[in-house]
């Protein structure tokens, strides 16, 4: 008999530690930390949107610039010498284009800018006219930034004028912000335009680790606020030594979270966040 009690004193012992054990384990499982999803959330996608300015004179660094496998939008001079050949290698080469539009500077030599350009002296049907000229050369743009242009961009009536375009053509606004007196997010609202501004310059320079330095501090801007775009050049002012400084730093920073995208992209993601 006192064997019998002692048999099943384990075999009740043998139970609760099973149950015991199984219960341990549907904790374990049920609660166990869903690491890859809060990393995900923790730390969200930053976008950067780089504009490259000038091409149309086949600048030192366009083929290279046109070569880069980073996503970019390519501002195209549209009255320039080699404007209507650099639209092709771009299209070929499936690259995103705005028109990088002459415009009146504050200041600096008129010659600057060109003989085609934005002026303040023109009236509302001349600049119309210059700005639709502009599209039919740079053809398949998404939208327009202002090459120089501080005059126009203070200038309600003369932007207005060239804003009348580009919202019929339902096009992008890219404000350079080369004036901080610039009228682009009032007239844009007005019109009912779609307008993206500057944060950073990344070159005019000839060292590459000033662009490095710009694309880095593009990149703390884009953490902060979500998205950022960085503007730089082929030619004088940036060329091979931005090409070099976007192969070099975009594989590090993709790999903090940033995404490269085009203009085009950029605006659609705000207006998805705005919409949700």
């Amino acid at each position: 008999m006192f064997v019998v009690l002692e048999a099943k004193k384990i075999i009740k012992k043998c139970f609760f530690y099973f149950f015991v054990f199984f219960c341990i384990l549907y904790v374990a499982k049920t609660f166990q930390p869903k690491s890859k999803t809060v990393l995900a959330d923790a730390y969200p996608k930053s976008y950067i949107a780089i504009v490259i300015d000038d091409f149309g004179y086949n600048g030192e660094g366009t083929d290279d610039m046109i070569a880069l496998d980073v996503p970019f939008t390519a501002a195209v001079m549209p009255f320039s010498s080699n404007s209507e050949e650099n639209v092709e290698k771009l299209q070929s080469a499936g690259k995103e284009m705005i028109i990088h539009m002459p415009m009146e500077s504050l200041t600096g030599k008129k010659e600057w800018v060109g003989d085609k350009a934005v002026f303040t002296s023109m009236s509302d049907k001349e600049i119309k006219q210059c700005v639709e000229q502009a599209i039919s050369i740079v053809k398949g743009a998404t939208g327009m930034n202002n090459h120089m242009g501080s005059a126009i961009m203070e200038n309600e009536r003369c932007f207005s004028a060239v804003m009348d375009v580009i919202a019929q053509k339902k096009l992008i606004f890219v404000d350079s912000m080369t004036t901080e007196g610039s009228v682009g997010d009032a007239v844009c609202h007005k019109k009912g335009v779609s307008i993206l501004k500057r944060d950073v310059f990344l070159d005019s320079t000839d060292d590459v680790n000033v662009v490095k330095k710009q694309l880095m501090q593009t990149a703390e801007v884009a953490k902060e606020k979500g998205y950022a775009i960085g503007i730089g050049h082929v030619g004088p002012e940036g060329g091979n030594i931005t090409v070099a400084a976007i192969k070099e730093l975009a594989p590090v920073l993709e790999q903090q979270g940033i995404v490269f995208v085009t203009v085009s992209q950029l605006q659609e993601i705000l207006l998805s966040k705005q919409n949700n």
